[in-house]
């Protein structure tokens, strides 16, 4: 609304209702009760209507998923701002100020009517050949009640004054803005008061731009930050930035280039950021030092010692103060083939410094426990990648046209400084890897018999041939903890790509959009649905990978799973290894749709209508990756969570005269 000829008042609001049903068990949890139940050791229902379960297991997935009951969440979300715009051309053409407010709040409404029925177990039959039941757990038929209501909202407040004018051949352009939120978080992490007290933060911020002839650029920026998570001698901090770009394809001496590079641009940035979260809300306000129930103290001699309960120091406060960010990007950006053909090219840095961490270097003789030893800014990490993108686009007729997209990065980071003292030996230390690197034992086959056995390191356990034999990395005769290293990439991947096709031909269109990653691996050994009998013979579900052993009468050393046995007899077989880490890279067809669109409009005509198309379209259709058991888009684990489903849409779109 335009309040008045220089001031314009702007509202904008959105939101969204949900409701959603579900069993009371959980969904991922019946997912997960699935690698844990065994199909074939009880029926689904016994005949006389009782569900069984066999003692020492859990129920099975179909009776949590039909009986358990049901869980109603109904949550709403309302997200507003009202903005206010005044011009001040009367005081100088280009200035201007704003103001807005903003508030957002989210509810959730969960209603649980849930249960665990009796379960049994049958030992037989009578006489008259009726089944014969113990209870295997007890129960009760009745629908518990539990009504949990949980939200968040936030409050926000801005003001800016702008300023935008051009000068002949100089761009000239300011602001100065201010703002403030207050966030409070009532959802169902918050468990205590100080995670929810309401989270505060203001800002100042500034930025000046310069262009001269369209060709050269140069940016200042600078956010003076303040959180209400530091003392206040550190509450505020000051992060500055600086830019510049260059269009080179605008000089004179280029000009003999335009026909092949029509466009050829250069651009650098650096500038530090800062970070003031903790994701731990019960981790706030880390310089204070807080008092808890000790349990207990103990004092004198041996043999005359007298014990006291009491209150004790559970976390000592630190000199704690903003996390900081020192980032680089150099970016190149390339036109070709009449700028139908661009090419980005970045390559980034960024060293991250005074990470919040506990700071294990302080030594345990200090009195310091694990539970109560301070945070401090110790943590430091290195971050540098590349990303590349390809876009191709020619259109010859609004019918016939091709497009192209690709993009491409990659991403390393290390750990610089992780608050850990320095380890036994070299190759455990976390410095210099990445930060998600995984460390585990290195396999070096399976044991073909017992001398082998006897001249090798001594293994934990239950040691017998077609146990996976492991290296001894220190020498000293013993498999243990001081044999781990950096084994794989870790399963956060380090490559990630997309490709995207369009193209049209006659009313006729295709589009496909694919992603992928790379250098990346899971762990297999995780779980029921993975290691064998983890909680005895009658515990656990397997995939059918399992059939790939070894056993004495078919020693294979290069089978998937070495010698099977149930947790009576304790192995070493299912550590961290390098004999379960298998490559996770993938390329899926994320999306692809197929349409045409009618173009005879003396047929639309007669019809009324003005414009029709059919179409059919997927999602997540077809996936190429070494990874075969489960999704490897659902990431590490056992696979056993709501899975990414394939969908097939068939549509027709009609817009009528």
């Amino acid at each position: 609304m335009d309040v008045t000829n220089t001031s314009r008042l702007e509202f904008g609001i959105n939101g969204y209702i949900t409701n959603l049903n579900t069993p009371a068990y959980g969904v991922n949890s019946i997912f997960s009760l699935a690698t844990a139940s065994a199909p074939h050791i009880i029926p689904t229902q016994y005949s006389n209507g009782e569900w069984p379960q066999l003692p020492g297991t859990l129920q099975s997935p179909y009776m949590a998923l039909t009986q358990s009951g049901v869980t109603n969440s109904y949550n709403n979300t309302v997200r507003s701002n009202l903005r206010l715009t005044q011009d001040l051309d009367f005081f100088t053409q280009g200035l201007s100020v704003t103001a807005m407010f903003a508030f957002d709040v989210n509810v959730t409404n969960s209603l649980s009517r849930s249960r665990t029925l009796q379960t049994y177990i049958a030992s037989g039959r009578d006489e008259e050949g009726n089944l014969l039941t113990e209870i295997s757990s007890p129960g009760s038929n009745e629908l518990g009640f539990n009504l949990s209501r949980y939200g968040d909202r936030r409050f926000y407040v801005e003001s800016a004054l702008n300023y935008n004018r051009r000068f002949g051949d100089h761009d000239v352009s300011g602001l100065f803005l201010f703002n403030q939120s207050d966030y409070s978080d009532a959802t169902e992490r918050v468990g205590s008061y100080k995670a929810a007290i309401p989270y505060r933060q203001r800002n100042f911020v500034g930025r000046a731009t310069y262009g001269y002839k369209d060709k050269y650029f140069t940016e200042a920026n600078f956010s003076y930050s303040g959180s209400d998570n530091f003392v206040a001698e550190e509450r505020y901090g000051f992060f500055p930035s600086v830019g510049a770009g260059w269009i080179v394809s605008e000089e004179n001496f280029f000009k003999p280039l335009k026909n092949i590079v029509p466009y050829f641009k250069l651009r650098y940035s650096y500038g530090l950021s800062g970070n003031a979260a903790v994701n731990n809300p019960n981790l706030r306000f880390l310089y204070l030092t807080t008092i808890g129930d000790s349990g207990g103290y103990t004092f004198g001699a041996p043999g005359s010692q007298r014990s006291f309960t009491g209150f004790n120091e559970s976390r000592i406060g630190g000199n704690v103060r903003w996390e900081t960010s020192y980032r680089q990007n150099f970016g190149i950006e390339f036109g070709f083939l009449d700028n139908d053909l661009d090419i980005i090219v970045e390559i980034f840095k960024e060293n991250r410094e005074d990470i919040l961490l506990p700071d294990y270097t302080i030594p345990y003789i200090s009195g310091f426990t694990t539970g109560n030893i301070p945070y401090n800014n110790v943590g430091e990490t290195e971050n540098k990648g590349i990303d590349v993108t390809l876009d191709y686009s020619k259109n010859w007729t609004n019918e016939n046209f091709f497009s192209f997209r690709g993009t491409f990065n990659y991403n390393q980071n290390l750990a610089v400084n992780d608050g850990l003292p320095e380890w036994r030996y070299p190759y455990l230390n976390r410095i210099g890897q990445p930060i998600s690197q995984r460390f585990g034992y290195i396999a070096t086959g399976l044991f073909e018999n017992e001398e082998q056995i006897e001249n090798a390191a001594v293994q934990a356990g239950d040691v017998r041939p077609g146990d996976i034999r492991y290296k001894d990395l220190n020498g000293d005769g013993v498999i243990n903890s001081n044999d781990q290293s950096a084994i794989g990439y870790g399963s956060t991947p380090r490559i990630v790509y997309g490709l995207s096709f369009g193209g049209g031909f006659k009313g006729f269109d295709l589009s496909l959009f694919f992603q992928g990653v790379g250098q990346v691996d899971f762990n297999y050994s995780s779980g029921f649905g993975t290691q064998p009998f983890s909680q005895g013979a009658a515990y656990g579900n397997m995939y059918n990978r399992v059939l790939d052993r070894w056993t004495p009468e078919d020693p294979d050393p290069n089978s998937f799973y070495p010698r099977l046995s149930t947790n009576q007899d304790a192995t070493t077989n299912y550590y961290t290894s390098t004999w379960w880490i298998k490559k996770a890279d993938y390329l899926r067809l994320k999306q692809a749709e197929l349409g045409y669109n009618f173009t005879d409009n003396n047929f639309l005509d007669r019809i009324a209508v003005r414009k029709l198309r059919l179409y059919a379209s997927g999602t997540n259709l077809l996936t190429i990756s070494p990874w075969d058991f489960w999704d490897p888009e659902l990431g590490d684990g056992t696979g056993a969570v709501y899975p990414n489903i394939a969908t097939y849409n068939l549509g027709i779109r009609v817009n009528f005269q």
